[in-house]
C-alpha cells in the first residue's frame, strides 16, 4: 500500500475550504483551475495527510516529547531545560491547536462531506472516529475547546463558542455509537487508511475502546450528564455489536517507515538533537521494581554502568552536569525510524478495565484479572514475557492500595503515551511525582496547556466565557473538569 502521507501542502488543503466571495467572469472557473493538479479531492486523498499530522504532533513534537513526557516524568531534559521547569513558550501552546484543528480536523471534515456525497459509510465512520480522538485530545490538553461549533467556517461560524468538556465527552460518547453502526465489515472498500489498512473491524474497536478510555474519565463524576454506566455496559455486555480491542495486535498505532517524512518524529529529532534523557522517577521505580522493561524504555548510558536517568526540572548546568554519556537515553525501540505511534494500546484498555471492575462496574470482569493481564499485555507490546515471580512481588493488595497499584502500574505501562500519561496523572494524581524544586508555574505539575494567544485576540468574548465558566484564568493551574 503506498503510505506517502503527503498528499496535499497546507495551503492547497486550505484552498479546498474557501469559496470565492468575488464578482466572477464566465469563465473565471477556466482561467482559475491548475491544470496540473486535481480540481476536486477524494477522501482517501486528505485521510492519510489527516491521520499522521495529528499523529505526529501526539507521538512527537514539542507536545508529545516534552510536553506529555516531561509532565509525565517519564522523560527529563539534560539540555535546554527551561521547559522541563515548566516554562512553556506561546509557540507550544499554539502548535497542538493550531495543527490539530487546521490540518487534521479539516482533514476529517474533508472526508466526512466526501464520503457523504459518495455515500461509502465506512469512510464517513472513520472520519467520525478520527475526529473523536483528536476532539478528545483537545479537550484533555486545554479545557474547555470549540466543539459544536467548530469546523463550520465555511457555513458562517466564524467565531464558535465553548463546549464543556463534560459535553465535549458526551458528544463523543454518541459520534463514536453511531461510528460503530455505520461501518459495514466486507463492504464500501476504503484507501488511504494507513492506520489499519482498509480493516473495518478494527476501526470498530477502536471506536469502542476510545469511548471506554471516555467513559473512564467520566466514570466518577456526578454531573456527567449521561448514564455513565450504562453505556459502559452497552459497550461491554455486547461483544459482538460493540467490539473491544482482544490483543496486542489490535494496538491502534501509526506504523512508520523507514523513509524521510514517513519516518517517526522521534526519530527524526534524534537526527540532530540529544535533548533528552528518561526521567530519574522512572528508572528509580523500576529500578526497585527489578522491572524488565526498563531495558527497552531506557539504555544504559555510553560509558557503561547502570540506568542512570536524570532528575527532571534541574537547572542548564546541573543537568549538563550529569553528563550526555553517563546518563540514560530513550530506548532504541523508541526512536527508531519505524518506531510506532501508539494512541491506543491493548494494555492501556486491560487498565481501564481493571480501573471500572475495581469501581464496581460488573462487565468489566475481575479487578484482579484484569490488572495482571494488563501487565503482561505491557510486556508482550514491547516482545518481553513477564515473569511469574514479579507477578507475585506486583500482586493486587486490597483497598485504596489496589487502586494505587493500578494507576502506577498504568503509568509504566503508558511510556511512549507521554499525553495520556500525564492526563491519567492529572485525572488520578498517581503515582506521586514531586514537583521540581525549579518551576515557574507556582509548584504545580501543569493541569493543562494555555489556549493560544490567537484565541483571546480574534474569538475574544467566547474565550472569556470558557475561561469564566471553568473557573479560572488561562494559566496552567486551572483544572480541568475531569480532574475536579
Amino acid at each position: 500500500m503506498n503510505k506517502i502521507r503527503h498528499y496535499f501542502s497546507t495551503n492547497v488543503l486550505a484552498a479546498g475550504f474557501l469559496c470565492c466571495s468575488l464578482s466572477c467572469t464566465d469563465d473565471f472557473d477556466q482561467l482559475n483551475t491548475n491544470p496540473n493538479s486535481a480540481s476536486s479531492g477524494t477522501a482517501d486523498l486528505f485521510l492519510p495527510h489527516g491521520i499522521q499530522s495529528a499523529v505526529d504532533t501526539y507521538t512527537g513534537g514539542t507536545l508529545g516529547q516534552d510536553i506529555g513526557s516531561l509532565f509525565s516524568q517519564h522523560w527529563a531534559r539534560i539540555q535546554y531545560t527551561d521547559i522541563d521547569q515548566y516554562t512553556v513558550s506561546a509557540d507550544t501552546y499554539n502548535a497542538a491547536w493550531q495543527t490539530l484543528y487546521i490540518e487534521s480536523l479539516a482533514d476529517y471534515q474533508r472526508v466526512l462531506k466526501l464520503s457523504m456525497e459518495s455515500k461509502n459509510p465506512n469512510y464517513q465512520a472513520v472520519a467520525m472516529i478520527m475526529k473523536a480522538w483528536v476532539f478528545s485530545v483537545l479537550t484533555e490538553i486545554y479545557g474547555d475547546i470549540p466543539y459544536t461549533e467548530a469546523l463550520q467556517g465555511l457555513e458562517g461560524t466564524l467565531l464558535p463558542q465553548y463546549t464543556s468538556q463534560k459535553d465535549v465527552y458526551a458528544g463523543l460518547i454518541t459520534e463514536l455509537k453511531s461510528a460503530n453502526s455505520l461501518i459495514a465489515v466486507g463492504t464500501n472498500p476504503i484507501s488511504g487508511d494507513i492506520l489499519f489498512n482498509g480493516n473495518m473491524l478494527k476501526w470498530k474497536k477502536f471506536a469502542n475502546s476510545l469511548s471506554l478510555k471516555i467513559l473512564n474519565r467520566m466514570l466518577s463524576k456526578s454531573d456527567a450528564g449521561i448514564d455513565v454506566k450504562g453505556e459502559i455496559n452497552r459497550i461491554l455486555g455486547d461483544p459482538t455489536q460493540f467490539p473491544i480491542l482482544a490483543s496486542n495486535a489490535d494496538n491502534v498505532q501509526l506504523n512508520y517507515l523507514d523513509a524521510t517524512n514517513n519516518n517517526n518524529p522521534i526519530n527524526q529529532n534524534r537526527k540532530t538533537r540529544d535533548d533528552h534523557r528518561v526521567s530519574a522517577t522512572l528508572v528509580d521505580r523500576l529500578l526497585a521494581l527489578n522491572d524488565s522493561r526498563l531495558a527497552v524504555y531506557a539504555n544504559r548510558p555510553a560509558e557503561g554502568g547502570q540506568y542512570k536517568g536524570v532528575p527532571n526540572g534541574l537547572a542548564a548546568s546541573d543537568a549538563n552536569a550529569y553528563g550526555l554519556s553517563k546518563t540514560s537515553t530513550v530506548g532504541d525501540y523508541f526512536v527508531a525510524a519505524k518506531a510506532p505511534g501508539v494512541i491506543l494500546s491493548y494494555a492501556e484498555l486491560l487498565f481501564i478495565k481493571a480501573e471500572m471492575a475495581y469501581k464496581g462496574i460488573a462487565t468489566a470482569g475481575a479487578v484482579s484479572a484484569q490488572y495482571t493481564a494488563a501487565i503482561s499485555a505491557s510486556h508482550a507490546q514491547f516482545g518481553l514475557t513477564v515473569s511469574p515471580e514479579y507477578l507475585s512481588a506486583n500482586g493486587l493488595k486490597t483497598g485504596t492500595d489496589a487502586y494505587y497499584q493500578i494507576m502506577e502500574q498504568k503509568w509504566i505501562a503508558l511510556f511512549g503515551q507521554g499525553v495520556e500519561a500525564w492526563t491519567e496523572y492529572r485525572r488520578t494524581g498517581i503515582p506521586n511525582l514531586t514537583v521540581p524544586r525549579l518551576n515557574t508555574n507556582g509548584n504545580i505539575l501543569p493541569t493543562r496547556l494555555s489556549y493560544p494567544g490567537s484565541e483571546e485576540s480574534l474569538n475574544y468574548e467566547n474565550y472569556s466565557n470558557a475561561l469564566s465558566n471553568q473557573g479560572g484564568q488561562n494559566d496552567m493551574k486551572l483544572k480541568l473538569w475531569f480532574a475536579k
